[in-house]
């Protein structure tokens, strides 16, 4: 072993910003009780306050090593002392931190840097405890342990390797079972698992090893293993064991109870020739093989099946008592390649047959168990839970996931399904000023069921009912809901009855008293909203209209000729509730449209008064439109939006007369209903649409002449593929609900997190839904299932929180920043637009999801114009704009005009510019060899092609603007066979004519930039290749052309190819050039050019950088360089 020094002086380069993939999780538990996070993100440890979901912290561990683990130990003694408390890892090197280091960080204060260790052989896990041989022991990726001991001076120091068997593992977990023992279980690239302990005492009589399992089942490599606490399942029954995933999709558990030693007196050793006969011959072990291990393959416990793809981790709780009344079944968590977490519940017990295992390992009897799957969660963007971490929470477990997005996300409440008398959960609050403690909730009823809960008896027998008894319909249910606060839901059946639901420490239910031509009326079918605080309206088949107030009952409203469709409510956004202390209006508005009728009228109500009247001005329909069907609708001062089935947009005036209808517009292409209506906070003039196309718009009316216009500022596809409804919090955030496949979906949009997901049969469900304003994780939810039952579902807080927000799921291939944006894509097929919020960080603005293929190239035409391109012949032009609420509005204004018959070529290059008549310039570089220039905008609008040209056949990648005139226009291209040519297209002449081949790479040029130079319109053109190497090309303009002054070639100037590169300087005839690689290097180098004598290059920086596979490299401002790769970084140059 032996040691590595810390990195050395600081250079001009300074790092100031990281998001990459979570490599490494651990809670942490001060002497205090409070509980942290700490995250391993690439070489960086991150502290977070779990109370606080705040970021207290961070420290640089390792010199240029991701940490791959982390272990933290009990606590012991007071915080200050200096004993190791963490022990980090990752490849072959290792530090501790004392556990004043991690005080330090937790008070805010940066720590030394920890010593950096490294081993012989790649660490798999490791761990801290006290013991008079060693303070802890890593096991490495060949099966052996390594005790380690920290002196008082937090010196570190290594003993020897100890191993049964080498063979190689793909995961390992360590569990102290006394002083001086550790349990290892290895699990193997040939999907075997090994179970052995290892015994601190080197003077021990016997080997310092005792093998006691291996295990076989899997059908692929071992990517989990994980070692439970001592289990209690039983009454004086206690049993060990241990969940194992893989790549065959299986979560395993087996038994790996040691209960031969109480048979023999001493663990059963396996033979270490068998065993590595055992690791040689991989999947295709022989019989003699397979039966040897017989026995211990049947200690498996349990198997199921799990997640679409690969299972990277697999957890157990940490809880150990299953014994007592009320404990439940034990909890395994499972992390996948999906990005999805899973729990599950293991019922575990004793088998009543013992003669299911042989031999000394039935004394006690066989475990039998089964693993039944109790939901799922997507916390994360794009593919892969890198790292994992479970520990016991004060109910239920505090669950914390990493991802390749970079985000931390947690949970620390899983919910128990309740029954008709009792829910079990955790209290919360709807902060909502009210102090009220809610449970959760999730429970379902029949109409019986609530009948019984009223009444005491059967429906049948009941006394209360009206003496003239209703004939019941052959098949009654729940049918419609509404709720009218945050704690009341109204509900109608198919009968035409009432009933009132009360959820606070329980759920309890009313019949609303109703007459018999009521219930007659509202039978069958029947429409219930409510516009206000503790009121509903309803209408039913006949026309008429009912209102119920809490305080009054039900009575009637208003009548119509003809069957009430629908009832849209104005004046307030659907799904959140007003708080008890909110000034309620004296009057209310709703719009009712009739089956038949091609118009709505508006109804209005006086709280105080009781009287309602009808508003002689009526709303016509668009009769261009067949079977047209009012779906939405807001006021917007004296105007009035309305929303259709059909997905169109209609503005209509508002005079003392009339409502005359001004424009319309549609701007979904399919035929999907408008759902939601809600004016933007602060505005008069600019609303916000939901559509069960999936997709949110925001409008603003301008007042253009003659008649005003609907102008479309923001058109945007969440991760929800139906849209019912939105809602602005206080803070201006804006919620989103709606569905996503059978589930129900919140989402915030601003912070882009899901607030509550839950499956419940798909879209075509009656539902209603209510959150708290300020709280709006705060919900409930009431829908009909199967057997129209009804089901109450409600939670205090977001099941889901993030520590840490993510980025990009996939690796980011283009950077391109303008003004105070930075956009960023990826192959996950996203467009992230972001923007400095204060010190080093970014904050995400927009996400935009239009593309099908990995984004190939991005570029800024001023702060208002964005292109970005794509494969399968992907380009889209997006109009950006700052709204009046301070967001940014983004909308796909324009596609690329050219497909070609097939539509499967790659659009690599890109390069914009202002053009003329207002337009802007846009050229393009496609796979099959040929580069367009296009003009966008300017008279006419649209894109007018300029010209084309056709290279040899090597794909383009590269391209760049030299000039760009109205009358003549110069192009730079690179290509897949390391040429660079200059291109020329004249006005008149048709085309651009290649008039400069120079080769500067061996093969293809991965990167390209241009840097102004020499005389004016000279450049140096700097290109990066799949050789490694750098090359120059100095460009002099004649006035008529260009010619090369010198062209040079740096080889070999990184290990591995050179992705990115950005000239971050340029001036007085040096020009310093910042380079990327999938070396993890970044790099700088000043490039002189010499009148007469070509150029000099000499390299100024030479950085390990974060990101890893770096597809590009941007000046974001002034000085400040961003790094865009399997995540992003930023540099202070």
């Amino acid at each position: 072993m032996d040691k590595m020094g810390a990195e050395g002086a600081v250079g001009r380069l300074r790092h100031s910003y990281l998001l990459s993939p979570i490599t490494a999780l651990s809670f942490y538990h001060d002497a205090t009780g409070r509980v942290f996070v700490l995250a391993a993100e690439d070489t960086w440890l991150k502290i977070f306050d779990v109370a606080t979901n705040q970021l207290l912290s961070q420290l640089n561990i390792f010199h240029s090593q991701p940490i791959h683990g982390i272990y933290s130990s009990e606590v012991e003694g007071t915080p200050g002392e200096e004993a190791a408390r963490v022990l980090l890892w990752g490849g072959q090197s290792i530090a501790v931190l004392s556990q004043a280091a991690v005080q330090s960080l937790i008070e805010r204060r940066t720590p030394s840097p920890p010593t950096e260790l490294r081993a012989a052989d790649w660490i798999y896990d490791g761990i801290l405890f006290s013991s008079e041989h060693a303070s802890g022991a890593l096991v490495t990726a060949h099966n052996e342990i390594i005790p380690l001991s920290t002196d008082t001076n937090g010196q570190t120091s290594f003993g020897p390797l100890t191993s049964p068997s080498r063979p190689i593992l793909y995961s390992a977990n360590l569990r102290l079972l006394s002083p001086d023992c550790i349990l290892v279980a290895g699990g193997t690239v040939f999907g075997e698992i090994i179970v052995w302990k290892y015994h601190l005492d080197a003077t021990r009589p016997s080997s310092q090893w005792d093998l006691l399992f291996v295990f076989t089942g899997h059908e692929g490599s071992i990517f989990g293993v994980s070692v439970s606490p001592e289990l209690e399942i039983a009454a004086g029954v206690k049993a060990r064991l241990l969940a194992s995933c893989s790549d065959d999709r299986t979560i395993r558990v087996w038994d790996i109870t040691d209960r031969r030693a109480a048979v023999d007196g001493d663990a059963a050793e396996l033979q270490p020739g068998t065993l590595g006969d055992a690791r040689e011959t991989g999947f295709g072990a022989n019989s003699e093989v397979r039966a040897a291990h017989e026995a211990d393959s049947a200690r498996c416990v349990a198997v199921v099946m799990g997640h679409v793809s690969r299972i990277w981790h697999v957890k157990f709780s940490g809880r150990a008592d299953y014994a007592s009344p009320g404990a439940g079944n034990v909890e395994v968590f499972s992390f996948g390649e999906d990005g999805s977490r899973q729990r599950w519940e293991l019922a575990v017990g004793l088998s009543t047959n013992s003669a299911e295992v042989e031999g000394p390992s039935s004394v006690q009897g066989a475990l039998v168990g089964s693993l039944t799957n109790c939901g799922t969660s997507t916390a994360h963007s794009g593919k892969n839970i890198w790292a994992a971490a479970v520990t016991v929470g004060d109910t239920w477990p505090l669950v914390v996931s990493g991802g390749a997005d970079g985000k931390v996300a947690m949970s620390g409440d899983v919910r128990v399904r309740g029954g008709l008398d009792g829910h079990q959960g955790i209290e919360g609050q709807l902060s909502d000023g009210e102090s009220s403690s809610v449970l959760d909730i999730d429970t379902s009823f029949s109409l019986e069921e609530v009948t019984e809960l009223i009444h005491g008896k059967p429906e049948s027998d009941l006394a209360t009912l009206p003496k003239k008894p209703v004939k019941k319909a052959a098949k009654d249910g729940f049918l419609r809901y509404a709720f009218i606060s945050e704690t009341a839901v109204l509900a109608t059946s198919v009968s035409g009855r009432l009933f009132l639901g009360t959820a606070k420490e329980s759920i309890t239910w009313e019949e609303i008293a109703t007459t018999e031509a009521t219930r007659a009326d509202l039978s069958s079918y029947n429409v219930v909203k409510s516009p206000t605080r503790d009121t509903a309206v309803l209408g039913g088949a006949s026309g008429k209209m009912y209102i119920y107030r809490r305080s009054h009952g039900l009575t009637d409203l208003a009548h119509f000729p003809g069957k009430i469709t629908d009832i849209i409510c104005l004046g307030g956004a659907q799904g959140v509730h007003q708080p008890p202390d909110a000034k309620i209006p004296e009057t209310f508005a709703a719009l009712v449209t009739v089956l038949g009728v091609n118009h709505a009228v508006m109804l209005k109500y006086n709280v105080s008064t009781g009287e309602s009247w009808k508003d002689p001005r009526t709303i016509k329909f668009d009769d261009d439109y067949q079977n047209y069907a009012m779906t939405a609708a807001s006021l917007c001062e004296s105007k009035l939006v309305v929303g259709s089935r059909v997905g169109l947009l209609t503005l209509y005036e508002s005079s003392a007369s009339s409502f005359t209808p001004l424009v319309s517009r549609k701007d979904s292409p399919s035929k999907d209903s408008i759902t939601c209506i809600l004016l933007l906070p602060h505005s008069t003039t600019s609303f916000l649409t939901t559509s069960r196309d999936g997709r949110y718009r925001i409008y603003t009316i301008l007042p253009t002449a003659p008649t005003p216009t609907l102008h479309l500022q923001h058109e945007i596809s969440p991760p929800l593929a139906i849209l019912e409804g939105a809602w602005f919090t206080p803070t201006s955030d804006l919620i989103l609900y709606g569905f996503r496949g059978k589930s129900f979906l919140v989402w915030n949009e601003t912070t882009r997190s899901p607030l509550a997901i839950l499956e419940c049969g798909g879209a075509h469900r009656p539902f209603a839904y209510i959150s708290s304003p300020t709280g709006p994780g705060a919900l409930r939810l009431v829908f009909t299932t199967k057997g129209a039952h009804l089901r109450f579902f409600a939670q205090p807080r977001p099941p889901l929180r993030a520590l840490q927000p993510g980025g990009h799921g996939r690796e980011i291939r283009a950077v391109a920043a303008c003004g105070a944006y930075v956009a960023t894509a990826a192959e996950d097929t996203t467009v992230r637009v972001w923007e400095s919020c204060g010190g080093d960080g970014f904050r995400c603005l927009a996400v935009l999801e239009r593309h099908t293929a990995g984004i190939q190239s991005l570029a800024w035409c001023g702060e208002g114009c964005l292109v970005s391109t794509a494969g399968n012949e992907e380009m889209f032009v997006w109009r950006v704009a700052r709204l009046e609420t301070g967001t940014l509005g983004v909308v796909c204004e324009a596609v690329y005009p050219d497909r070609s018959e097939g539509g499967d070529l790659r659009i690599v290059g890109l390069d914009v510019g202002a053009g003329w008549d207002g337009g802007i310039v846009v050229s393009v570089g496609l796979s099959d060899s040929t580069v367009r220039t296009y003009l966008y905008g300017g008279e006419g609008g649209g894109f007018k092609l300029l010209a084309k040209g056709r290279y040899t056949g090597a794909c383009l990648t590269q391209v760049r603007h030299l000039r760009v005139e109205e009358g003549v226009m110069w192009l730079v291209t690179a290509a897949t066979d390391g040429f660079v040519g200059v291109w020329v297209a004249r006005k008149g002449e048709g085309g651009f004519e290649l008039v400069m081949v120079e080769r500067l790479h061996q093969s293809s040029v991965k990167s390209l930039d241009i840097a102004a130079s020499g005389a004016e319109g000279g450049w140096l053109v700097i290109t990066g290749g799949d050789d490694n190497a750098l090359g120059f090309l100095d460009l002099v303009w004649s006035g008529e052309g260009f010619t090369v002054a010198s062209k040079s070639r740096v080889k070999s100037a990184h290990a591995a190819a050179v992705t990115g590169l950005r000239a971050v300087r340029a001036g007085g005839g040096v020009t310093e050039v910042a380079t990327v690689s999938n070396d993890q290097r970044l790099k700088v180098w000043r490039v002189k050019r010499k009148v007469g004598a070509g150029i000099s290059v000499a390299m100024l920086e030479n950085r390990y950088s974060s990101v890893a596979d770096p597809g590009d490299v941007e000046i974001i401002a002034p000085g400040r360089l961003m790094v865009g790769g399997v995540g992003m970084e930023v540099w202070e140059v």
